[in-house]
């Protein structure tokens, strides 16, 4: 017979687990949004507010604690996807050079214009964070390039740095790289990851463990690549978590079968690369045609390998 007092037994072993949980681990994610603007029927895609209600209903379900952001007009954009109540917004501060009526024609249409793209970084309440000046050095001179966005994340004895990236479009791989057609935005694309490269150095001579998540524009886990061999060369100390992550699944279980090479990626200073939880790095699918970007998450959790030897 089910007693009052084992109910409260049950009740309590129940909430020290779901404490337990939230304390020992913390859901990462990264998403780019694909042109999120404050307005309705604004920028390069459209949206109604039935589209932002499914935007916000995936970020629901994702039920991450920290996600890095993409494509995202305004901090005012973001909010209406990231509930106030819920997630403290972060966003570059590169300026918008662009205006309230927009930048160049949106490709394919005859008056939607480019609104301004930033990165960014929500945090769940509740998270303990700080917010480090914007990475405006990842643009170089360019005033058209996005910046990173970083802060420091503190879950009990874990301390590590967070930078969300969205780098140079056009150069996703070698056929780029021998196409003379594409040489001013591969040269871009270089620069942007010699900088991001420097900021990683400067993490490891700082022995501070970090992620670096966001749109990378570029193939990183094709072999022979020359931007993940200077981002995962063996003096940066850092690992692509996501290189396998479609290991073991078919084109029906991908996000989209038409890209089966990722160009969102998360990587790990090996510092951190033991409380990632590697079963928990997954590619979630797409459920409408837009956005076309996919979200892609990780567990960081403290015990995540301890029995793995």
């Amino acid at each position: 017979m089910t007693t009052f007092k084992s109910i409260l037994i049950s009740i309590f072993l129940v909430s020290a687990f779901s404490s337990y949980v939230s304390a020992e681990s913390l859901h990462i994610a990264t998403w780019n949004v694909e042109h999120l603007n404050e307005d309705n029927d604004a920028g390069c895609i459209p949206r109604s507010n039935d589209d932002y209600e499914y935007i916000a209903g995936r970020i629901t379900e994702l039920d991450a604690d920290v996600v890095a952001i993409q494509e995202v007009e305004s901090a005012q954009a973001a909010y209406r996807v990231f509930p106030e109540s819920e997630w403290i917004v972060v966003m570059s501060d590169r300026p918008n050079t662009r205006g309230s009526e927009g930048g160049s024609i949106c490709w394919g249409t005859e008056d939607k214009r480019l609104r301004h793209q930033a990165t960014g970084i929500a945090v769940r309440r509740g998270v303990d964070f700080e917010i480090n000046p914007s990475y405006a050095h990842l643009a170089g001179d360019n005033p058209d390039q996005r910046w990173g966005t970083d802060v420091t994340i503190q879950v009990n004895q874990l301390s590590f740095r967070v930078l969300s990236v969205h780098l140079a479009s056009g150069c996703w791989g070698a056929e780029q790289d021998d196409d003379s057609g594409r040489s001013n935005i591969c040269h871009t694309l270089r620069g942007q990851v010699a900088r991001l490269t420097e900021w990683i150095n400067e993490r490891n001579d700082r022995n501070e463990a970090f992620i670096v998540l966001g749109d990378f524009n570029r193939r990183l886990a094709m072999s022979d690549d020359w931007a993940a061999a200077q981002l995962l060369d063996s003096t940066t100390h850092t690992t692509l978590v996501t290189a396998d992550v479609r290991e073991g699944t078919t084109q029906d279980d991908w996000c989209d079968a038409r890209y089966p090479d990722l160009i969102d990626h998360i990587l790990v200073s090996n510092g951190l690369l033991d409380q990632i939880n590697n079963e928990s790095v997954v590619e979630h699918p797409r459920i409408r045609e837009s956005p076309d970007h996919c979200i892609i998450s990780a567990v960081i959790d403290e015990a995540a390998n301890a029995n793995s030897d």
